[in-house]
């Protein structure tokens, strides 16, 4: 009797000892996963504030450019770009018909895109020409109107790009005034990140991007 009376207690405390370990195991198990779950929230907390510091600091480092070239003596639309030579506004009017002039192969004309250093908006040498024979074919031609599309990479928060493009697109509206194309014939108009040529996320692609689109709206197909 006593020999089973002490089975019985031995088989209940084998019981309890094995729920207790069952339910530590549980324990451990949860905190394990809550310990997760904390550090995912942590990471995605320091992501998202070093893309806000990102953002951040773009914007002031556009803001601080701005106010250096208000702060030079001569006008803001010199500080952005250069005017462009005056010998080549002038010269022959443009032969044969306009628009064939515009698609010729090879012409500075037949290329409508000027590309930009990142979070740059001033034009660099190497597009003058291009927007030079531009301009010189408006002076010629003034019943042609263009639109100028400022364009950003997608890096940026959506109004900040949407700044930049229109700073783009203006920096080329005032080189050709100051080429003297009218005012009138020229708008412009920013889509920021929001009309990409390029889709990838690595350098050759944002700088493909990086860039404002000379568009004649009513250029036959």
């Amino acid at each position: 009797m006593r020999n089973s009376l002490f089975v019985l207690s031995l088989l209940f405390l084998l019981a309890a000892c094995a729920s207790q370990g069952q339910k530590s195991a549980d324990i451990e198990q949860r905190d394990l996963s809550d310990q997760k779950q904390a550090a995912a929230k942590e990471q995605d907390a320091e992501k998202q504030a070093k893309i806000a510091k990102e953002q951040e600091e773009l914007k002031r480092q556009l803001d601080e450019q701005q106010r250096r070239q208000q702060s030079q003596s001569q006008p803001t639309d010199q500080a952005i770009v250069k005017p462009l030579p005056a010998a080549g506004v002038g010269g022959s009017q443009l032969k044969g018909d306009a628009w064939a002039q515009l698609k010729e192969p090879g012409s500075p004309l037949a290329k409508r895109s000027v590309y930009y250093d990142y979070n740059k908006y001033d034009i660099k040498e190497e597009y003058a020409p291009v927007i030079e024979s531009h301009a010189k074919f408006l002076t010629e031609h003034t019943d042609f109107r263009i639109a100028v599309q400022g364009n950003c990479d997608d890096r940026g928060s959506r109004e900040y790009n949407l700044a930049l493009g229109q700073r783009r697109a203006e920096s080329v509206k005032r080189a050709m005034v100051l080429s003297g194309v009218a005012d009138k014939q020229i708008e412009t108009v920013s889509f920021g990140a929001e009309k990409p040529v390029a889709f990838g996320q690595d350098e050759e692609s944002w700088a493909k991007n990086r860039r404002a689109d000379i568009v004649y709206p009513n250029e036959p197909q």
